[in-house]
Order: C-alpha cells, then sequence, then structure tokens
C-alpha cells in the first residue's frame, strides 16, 4: 500500500476546514506488496534491535579467537560494525554495544599483534 503518492493532487486552498488529500494507491501498488524482500534484508530486521547484543557476541568471540590466524579481526571488525549501527539505533541498549565495540577493538589489536608476531616464522 502507498502511504502518499506525488501524483495525487493536493488542495492548498485557504479555508476553515483542514485541507483535503485523496489517496488512492498506484496502479503498480500490487507489483510492490507481491515482491519478496532479499535474504540480506530478510536477515537484517531479523536482527532489527539485537545489533547491541551482535556487537557484543561479535567483540567477545574475536578477543577468544584472536590466535586463530585472522578469525579474531574478522570477528572484531564485525563487531564495530554492529556496535555502530546499535549506538545509531534510538532504543539500542547502549551498554552493550559499547563494550562489544571495545571488546571487538580488543581483539583486533590481539590479533594484529599476534599475526606480526608469527608470520615472520612462516
Amino acid at each position: 500500500m502507498t502511504v502518499a503518492d506525488s501524483a495525487v493532487p493536493f488542495d492548498r486552498t485557504v479555508t476553515d476546514s483542514a485541507p483535503t488529500v485523496d489517496y488512492a494507491p498506484s496502479p503498480d501498488s500490487a507489483a510492490e506488496t507481491s515482491a519478496q524482500p532479499s535474504t540480506l534484508v530478510r536477515w537484517w530486521r531479523r536482527l532489527d534491535g539485537h545489533h547491541a547484543d551482535a556487537s557484543l557476541l561479535l567483540g567477545a568471540l574475536s578477543v577468544v579467537t584472536f590466535w586463530a590466524f585472522g578469525l579474531g579481526l574478522i570477528l572484531g571488525v564485525g563487531a564495530l560494525g554492529f556496535g555502530a549501527v546499535a549506538l545509531r539505533t534510538a532504543d539500542a541498549d547502549r551498554m552493550d554495544a559499547g563494550i562489544g565495540v571495545a571488546a571487538g577493538a580488543v581483539g583486533i589489536v590481539a590479533g594484529l599483534i599476534f599475526l606480526s608476531a608469527t608470520l615472520p616464522y612462516f
């Protein structure tokens, strides 16, 4: 259903009553409702409101797996990303998001130190 269509005329005449707008569904409204969102969009909507939890989880996993040759780095970047999204969301748990961002940063630093110490021996 289309909420507002720019093709619908809007009456701006000054009268005592409120302005009226005649809403009509656009001709392609059936096509808009029948289209399914992509898998990525459905996954992102499923996480809606849980980005802070995902940031905390990925941050903790990045600290634990810093020794796994890049896995800690990837998880840390994910924690930073989800934490940034959670901090921009109005009703997110900011404490979990902050801890997730901090843990992700620690995981990235620890992973970089580990990789810089072990890669010369390969």
